[in-house]
């Protein structure tokens, strides 16, 4: 009985892991599919982490902006990212990488043509490398990113932006352990290519 329930565990995460990785190269791809994308590149790195302390790392991420998801000050992102994260006081568990996809919701308060200040909003899905790291104890592998930042475009063409969000992944009660990390403060610099 205890066999067979690993095996199911260990199927149900082949499946989940191929779907994270298929809706990756999804939001990797399709800026090459969609007519007229908006393309680019971030990277955030943390300035204040509380669950669980001493946490060091980036997250990287590429992403695409279809036209027709651009409104006059809303405008609506995909990402595919990738973070690295480490404790640099612990022994055991002291690292992991995460790997998500996620929808953004942008809202400009005005559009400048040199300045144009918003607020994002995201919350899209997570596949952690590990489910402990330190003393904490994440339940599983599968999670969700919450996302919350506020920040500025720069430049004619919009294609420099520098963010100061909070960022926090858990598995919302989908199981006993629902262990979480949380950085209530990152930054975030972005470059658009198109």
């Amino acid at each position: 009985m205890l066999l067979s329930n690993r095996v199911r565990a260990k199927e149900y995460n082949v499946h989940i892991r191929s779907w994270m990785i298929a809706s990756l190269l999804c939001v990797t791809t399709s800026a090459f599919a969609v007519p007229d994308p908006h393309v680019g590149a971030s990277i955030a790195i943390p300035l204040i982490t509380k669950d669980p302390e001493y946490l060091h790392g980036y997250r990287a991420a590429i992403w695409y902006q279809p036209e027709k998801l651009i409104w006059q000050h809303w405008h609506i992102y995909f990402d595919g990212a990738f973070g690295r994260w480490w404790i640099t006081h612990s022994e055991h568990y002291n690292s992991l990488n995460i790997y998500s996809v996620a929808p953004v919701f942008r809202y400009y308060f005005l559009e400048n043509r040199y300045f144009s200040p918003y607020i994002n909003a995201s919350i899209g899905f997570a596949w952690l490398t590990r489910t402990r790291i330190d003393h904490q104890t994440l339940g599983m592998h599968y999670a969700f990113q919450d996302q919350l930042a506020i920040g500025a475009t720069f430049g004619a063409r919009h294609q420099l932006s520098v963010s100061l969000g909070a960022m926090h992944y858990s598995n919302g009660s989908l199981c006993k352990k629902n262990g979480g990390i949380t950085i209530p403060l990152l930054i975030n610099a972005e470059y658009g290519f198109a």
